[in-house]
């Protein structure tokens, strides 16, 4: 009876040790039963939202532990929202249980907790074991964020600036292989707006880092909604993208000022503008509208739409907006990421994209209305 108690005790050491080695390591450790249910490592989850404790109610898959919104939003928590079908950690889970072994995907969280909210770049690596007969997967997670902000931003701002720079190079040197004093100033005017354009990139950038860091500061001034729309379409009209294609404002635009950052909405308007033109054939067009909405109500709104014709894949929009998604390549996932960073983190906004083969794709912008005049 007494070597009975001991092997228990040994047992329940080695368990305890082994669970105080996984807890030492510098990458989060979790082990899921079959229901995908963390049954340890609860708090290393945790941490990486700042959390301490599971909130009261919360299931505990690993989604739920990470505050997920796409978990916070599926009617059973982690696993079960229409974006859960293209999660890096669930394709890991479930290939994993399928070949018997080890299985390594990326997994991009968006999360939001009552005191922050935020993205995760995680690597996840799902591992399935049985103890006895009962069926366990180990998870280890490991947050790549910083790395793969780095690389995104580098790569994402010298993509831009060398493109713009090697404009200008060949059109310096057009302009000195020229006499004509009528194509001289074409190219003047060329160069010109290639110029501002490659500074605008350098802002773009520095926006973009501040934002990111939480240094950005607004410079809110009243704007006219038509001529915001109109000069950001003009601009358009000389960018690489919109190379026989159009940028058009909607005939029932509606006409109003509001207060805002000017600067900041303009960017977000021009990125996804931007990835409009790349979307559509040559000769269809971008169309721009901005409205007024809930102004009987006491939170007035400006709601700004970008349409074209095409459709967006439903396994690439249920994953817009993520940092370091992309359909263009490594790093290149920084537009439309940055567009919900500036609107909803500095604007106090939202917004949000559908898509159909009928209607094309719409993405919405939706910003307070800030001293609104008729």
């Amino acid at each position: 009876m007494n070597g009975a108690t001991d092997v228990t005790a040994e047992h329940s050491d080695h368990t305890t040790d082994l669970y105080r080695l996984l807890s030492s390591l510098p990458i989060a450790v979790a082990v899921l039963d079959e229901d995908n249910r963390v049954v340890f490592g609860q708090e290393r989850l945790l941490e990486l939202v700042g959390l301490q404790d599971l909130p009261a109610g919360r299931r505990r898959r690993p989604g739920d532990l990470l505050s997920c919104v796409n978990a916070l939003a599926g009617p059973d928590g982690c696993g079960t929202s229409e974006a859960c079908a293209v999660c890096g950690a669930r394709c890991a889970l479930i290939e994993s249980r399928t070949v018997g072994s080890a299985v390594t995907r990326e997994c991009r969280v968006q999360f939001t907790t009552e005191v922050s909210r935020g993205d995760l770049d995680l690597t996840v690596t799902a591992t399935p074991y049985r103890s006895g007969e009962v069926a366990y997967t180990l998870l280890t997670v490991q947050d790549a964020s910083a790395e793969k902000r780095r690389r995104a931003l580098e790569r994402v701002f010298f993509h831009d600036i060398l493109n713009t720079a090697g404009g200008l190079s060949g059109l310096v040197h057009m302009l000195r292989d020229t006499e004509d004093r009528a194509v001289q100033q074409e190219m003047l005017d060329t160069l010109e707006r290639s110029a501002r354009s490659l500074l605008d990139e350098i802002v773009a950038q520095r926006q973009l880092t501040s934002a990111e860091s939480g240094d950005l500061e607004l410079e809110l001034r009243h704007v006219d909604s038509v001529a915001l729309l109109h000069e950001l379409a003009e601009s358009m009209r000389y960018h690489d993208v919109a190379v026989d294609r159009r940028v058009e404002l909607a005939p029932e635009c509606e006409r109003f000022t509001f207060r805002t950052d000017p600067t900041l909405l303009r960017r977000a308007i021009v990125n996804l503008t931007k990835n409009g033109l790349e979307a559509i054939p040559p000769g269809a067009a971008v169309t721009l509208r901005i409205r007024r909405a809930g102004i009987d109500s006491n939170r007035p709104t400006v709601v700004i739409e970008v349409h074209n014709p095409g459709a967006i894949p439903r396994e690439v929009r249920l994953q817009l907006f993520r940092r370091s998604f992309s359909t263009k390549g490594a790093g290149r996932g920084l537009g439309t990421y940055g567009v919900r960073l500036l609107v909803e983190e500095y604007l106090g906004g939202s917004v949000t994209v559908t898509s159909s083969k009928n209607d094309g794709t719409v993405f919405r912008l939706e910003v307070p209305n800030v001293g609104d005049e008729v």
